[in-house]
């Protein structure tokens, strides 16, 4: 630890729009291990090299030089701005731990990795954040769990940042960066080759960039109408403190039903899937796979939420009772779908790649009952793909996301309202592709992941587009649903058809 105490220095980051309205959330992933030396009866040698506890620790705090904002705490000014204030005198570290677990690896496998079977409950680790007595009744700005299953079977490392931190690239880059470390010390003859340091970005005014003052294309008046629609609400969760604001979060996360499903679909798949659509395409437009399957959700999912929500009114009063929970609030006409888009790449900026704050844009696409309603026919698929298509050109319209980004920056109710609204609404659903993640690249010396997975999330209605091993190609489905709709999705023909393996934990 001494390694990033003796050289980080006081600083003020200034958050986001991005950063705030991030703030009901953490990106929680968990990255298993697997010692094939310890299984095929390795010496203790071996046994004792696998993933080095003192290592992983060291190369840790090494990267913690790179990403100083994870030792920071959250406050806010009287204007009503998030800060992150990192005080070299008190500083506000990140919960990191290495424990033994009396548990193989070959048992979380045959489990279908399911984390609820580990010694510790990572539900307070994985979604708000709020405070914790473990810092001082501040507010954790994340926590890294270093799981060893018995007999030296494997190793879990699990890392949950506060997403006002960082977003899902971000946290991509901190962890690469440490696996990288770790590797690269153990490579070395001895432990003393110097680190050197990275520069990453993490002073929120990189926006600035390819941010614009002018307010042609989007008027204050209209983004008012759209963000602050939620009025006092909206302010007085603004102005709060953000201990207080994390525990009302936290109160709606668990007052959320949901289960964790996970399906694999191969790339032939998808691509035959894609093909077929794109034959349906307007001339000079072509479909990504990410337009493509999220125009196949929208009907899917759709019909699955509807049902779901149909069988619940029809239940007895003391079922209804029982089964009541934040997602079954309201009856919507239709379905609002986001799509998370990474901005890095849109900017045209030579460093927009090094910069670590939230840069994530999202395409918002609204669907009528009537479209949910549709067959998954390539025709219909096609239409849908396009408005997703649409919808995601225009997130990432420099002029477009830079005046919108300078007018949410200008109240702070202004994007408080939307976070309310995704944290509350029943009538959303969100995709977010991480394939391009390097989440596989993670070796800190001992091999890449054999599986990596998704923590418990803090609220429901969303899917994670996530990598399969190299080794079996394909991607994973990565359902945070409710449980009834889970089971609506596993009786849909049309899905289960494109499924290859299916794994599922409540």
């Amino acid at each position: 630890m001494d390694t990033f105490t003796s050289t980080v220095e006081s600083q003020t980051i200034w958050l986001d729009c991005l950063d705030a309205g991030s703030f009901p959330f953490s990106v929680s992933i968990g990255y298993w291990y697997e010692n094939t030396t310890a299984a095929t009866g390795g010496s203790s040698s071996s046994l004792d090299q696998f993933m080095p506890a003192n290592v992983l620790e060291q190369a840790f705090y090494k990267t913690m030089q790179e990403f100083p904002i994870l030792a920071g705490q959250l406050k806010s000014a009287d204007s009503g701005r998030q800060y992150v204030e990192v005080d070299k005198d008190n500083l506000n570290m990140p919960v990191y731990t290495d424990t033994h677990c009396d548990l193989e690896y070959s048992t979380l496998n045959k489990s279908g990795f399911n984390m609820q079977k580990l010694p510790m409950d990572l539900n307070n680790e994985s979604g708000v954040p709020i405070p914790s007595g473990l810092v001082g009744g501040k507010i954790v700005p994340a926590y890294f769990r270093i799981f060893r299953f018995k007999n030296n079977s494997g190793v879990l490392v699990y890392a949950s940042v506060a997403h006002y931190i960082t977003d899902g690239y971000g946290y991509s880059q901190f962890m690469n960066r440490w696996a990288e470390t770790a590797k690269s010390m153990q490579q070395s003859q001895n432990n003393s080759t110097p680190h050197v340091v990275r520069q990453y970005i993490h002073n929120r005014s990189f926006h600035d960039n390819y941010r614009s003052s002018e307010t042609t294309a989007l008027s204050a008046s209209g983004v008012e109408s759209v963000t602050a629609g939620g009025g006092r609400l909206a302010k007085c969760l603004a102005w709060l403190a953000p201990e207080t604001r994390g525990r009302i979060f936290k109160a709606l996360s668990n007052a959320t039903d949901r289960s964790c499903s996970y399906f694999h679909v191969s790339s032939k798949t998808l691509e035959d899937l894609r093909t077929r659509v794109q034959a349906c395409a307007l001339e000079g437009t072509r479909y990504t796979i990410n337009d493509v399957v999220t125009a196949f959700l929208v009907i899917i999912v759709g019909q699955a939420k509807e049902k779901a929500n149909i069988e619940w009114w029809n239940r007895p009063v003391p079922q209804m009772l029982r089964m009541l929970s934040l997602n079954r609030l309201g009856n919507p006409a239709g379905l609002d779908f986001l799509v998370n888009v990474n901005l890095r790449p849109r900017v045209d900026h030579p460093k927009a790649n090094n910069y670590m704050g939230n840069m994530t844009g999202v395409g918002s696409f609204a669907v009528t009952r009537d479209q949910i309603h549709q067959q998954t026919a390539d025709e219909a698929l096609s239409a849908l793909a396009l408005q997703v298509h649409q919808a995601t050109v225009l997130s990432t319209n420099r002029k477009f996301i830079g005046q919108l980004g300078y007018l949410l920056n200008s109240k702070p109710e202004y994007c408080m309202w939307p976070t309310w609204s995704f944290a509350t609404s029943s009538n959303k659903f969100v995709v977010s592709n991480q394939t391009r993640f390097n989440h596989y690249g993670l070796d800190f010396g001992a091999g890449i992941p054999s599986m990596v997975r998704h923590g418990p999330h803090a609220f429901t209605d969303n899917v994670y587009i996530m990598p399969n091993h190299p080794d079996s190609g394909g991607v994973i489905f990565e359902f945070k649903i409710p449980r009834d709709v889970e089971a609506n999705l596993l009786r849909d023909n049309r899905w289960m058809e494109l499924v290859d393996r299916y794994d599922s934990y409540l």
